[in-house]
């Protein structure tokens, strides 16, 4: 639990800074996410278009790091193995983003795991703007997954970039 919380700490601080210093725009480059589509347990958000967008190096970097600080964390009972991203352009405001990923319609996409926060947003009257959604599902064999939708509204272009981050993750083996 205290890395599900630390995770949402982290990527909520990667949405602040991608909002805030233009990263939705300028800093990013010109190559597409880790996957070429959407994972087919994710529903797709209507009118949404995939972008060729990379998360930044900074960016990387925090969340590497992050992997490898809670991958060192005795106490905690997952090892983090990876993390994807994918990124889509849409019209829609991260409001309009975040009302879309509604804990039912998660839910029946088979994203079941209680207390990851759901989707919240603001910001969308004039001045950009950002969301955050979590939510995660255990699987067999040991394995958890977390996803994090994160809409951000590029303020010159008013569209806004869903950035989908997937965190693969499998329980560890209890030691005697």
């Amino acid at each position: 639990m205290k890395i599900k919380t630390a995770l949402v700490i982290c990527l909520a601080l990667v949405t602040i800074l991608a909002s805030g210093c233009g990263l939705a725009s300028g800093l990013m480059g010109g190559n597409s996410g880790t996957v070429s589509n959407l994972w087919s347990d994710v529903p797709p958000l209507a009118g949404a278009t995939k972008a060729n967008i990379n998360i930044p190096l900074p960016v990387q970097i925090l969340i590497q790091g992050f992997m490898q600080a809670a991958n060192s964390d005795s106490s905690s009972d997952v090892k983090l193995d990876k993390f994807d991203f994918i990124v889509y352009t849409t019209s829609q405001t991260p409001s309009d983003v975040a009302s879309f990923y509604t804990a039912d319609k998660m839910k029946a996409a088979g994203w079941n795991e209680e207390g990851t926060g759901g989707c919240s947003a603001g910001g969308d009257s004039g001045s950009g703007g950002a969301g955050f959604c979590a939510f995660a599902k255990k699987g067999s064999n040991r394995q958890e997954t977390v996803l994090l939708i994160m809409p951000v509204q590029d303020d010159q272009s008013k569209q806004t970039q869903v950035f989908y981050v997937r965190f693969e993750a499998t329980q560890k083996t209890p030691t005697p």
